[in-house]
């Protein structure tokens, strides 16, 4: 995931006095305020006056806690608060609930350096979107080993080699009981970037900037996410996961003949997303469809609406642009999921595109969504599993 943009300023505003004082003995730097203005402005002028290198270094160690102010970060650092502060420090855990989140990232960097980064790994992961999805044919339990990492780095490092790409290549993997996931860094193509020369004239600088794949296997549904720009590097790095981890060429099923999702439950003027009170969905709404009309010289038409309609609305809506909900191929969705609370946090906008193609994450609330999705019969991988396990056991009668 890439980091949250760096902003001092911004960062030192909402920081307490002792978070402060934290900050400073975990630096190992002693800020020399000047008293002028508030306190978070002498702060800031009080860093950017350290020694470049120096503040550079210590800039790059606080990139992931500046990722952790992000709102969605929150309930991460929640999670890991009792764990840092144990025995004599218990009293903070409730403490910090009034906390700004950068007070909070703070205190439990400065405290347990090891524990946050395993945090900050997860939400990395978790909040990582638009991903290829494939689906494994049976559930599998996968760990990383040493082994596997070099082999995949080695596969992965060749196939560059035939590309207009680097050859240099870096393999990161994480695990924990709900998933694995596989990094590569790789160079990217040679592009000029503008720069300042020796004699203050901008002139093009040829580099080969890094780019970040990955790969990351759900236990639970055995879907394989793959989030590559190009789609060789994506079935390469899908291909490259079935033969050494799963070793198994074959596990994955061919998304061009099995598309993960099927849109037919919308199709049903009857049909309301049922969910769950427990879940707290308010509301569920079909906010885009993406449709291919029998016309044959219209390829695709999207019409966006307003949330709330039924599915006979939709359908009326649909009609009014050329498009028949009932016969007509639809070729991707955008659902609302309205969730109860105040704010736009409430609202989660789900992007579902053929052959394989989302935007959910790993979060609880969209591994509920999932679920759904599942029961409702949109991902198609489910019914599949269902029919096939329904074959094979009248077959063995």
């Amino acid at each position: 995931m890439p980091h949250r943009e760096w902003n001092p300023k911004s960062f030192f505003r909402h920081l307490t006095a002792d978070a402060l004082d934290a900050l400073q003995e975990w630096a190992g730097v002693e800020l020399q305020l000047d008293g002028d203005g508030p306190v978070y402005e002498q702060m800031y002028r009080a860093w950017k006056a350290l020694p470049e290198k120096e503040r550079q270094r210590l800039e790059t160690e606080l990139l992931p806690v500046n990722d952790m102010c992000a709102p969605h970060a929150r309930s991460y650092l929640e999670q890991l608060a009792p764990l840092v502060w144990t025995n004599g420090t218990s009293q903070l855990v409730e403490e910090s609930r009034t906390w700004s989140a950068q007070d909070l990232a703070v205190r439990l960097f400065t405290a347990d350096q090891k524990r946050f980064a395993d945090a900050h790994q997860t939400y990395a992961v978790d909040m990582m979107e638009h991903f290829k999805e494939y689906h494994g044919r049976y559930a599998v339990t996968l760990a990383p080993t040493p082994a596997a990492k070099a082999w995949m780095k080695q596969a992965m490092a060749g196939h560059f080699r035939d590309t207009a790409f680097g050859a240099r290549c870096q393999v990161e993997d994480f695990a924990n009981q709900e998933k694995f996931a596989l990094f590569v860094f790789h160079e990217d193509e040679v592009a000029p970037f503008d720069r300042f020369n020796d004699e203050g004239v901008v002139e093009p600088d040829w580099q080969r900037p890094v780019i970040r794949l990955a790969a990351v296997f759900q236990f639970e549904t055995s879907t394989l996410l793959v989030k590559a720009p190009r789609k060789p590097e994506r079935e390469k790095l899908r291909d490259l996961f079935a033969e050494i981890f799963v070793r198994d060429l074959e596990y994955f099923e061919d998304a061009s003949k099995s598309p993960k999702f099927c849109f037919d439950p919308l199709r049903d003027s009857e049909f309301d997303f049922p969910t769950r009170g427990a879940d707290k969905i308010d509301e569920v709404s079909i906010v885009r469809i993406d449709a291919k009309p029998a016309h044959a010289d219209v390829r695709r038409i999207i019409v966006e609406m307003k949330p709330g309609l039924s599915i006979e609305g939709v359908r009326m809506v649909l009609a009014e642009h050329g498009v028949d909900l009932g016969t007509d191929a639809i070729q991707g969705v955008r659902l609302q999921f309205r969730f109860e609370g105040k704010g736009r946090s409430r609202f989660r906008t789900v992007s579902l595109f053929n052959p394989n193609s989302s935007n959910l994450r790993d979060t609880d609330r969209d591994r509920l969504i999932r679920r759904y999705l599942k029961e409702w019969g949109i991902d198609a991988s489910g019914r599949r599993e269902a029919v096939e396990a329904a074959a094979l056991e009248t077959a063995a009668q």
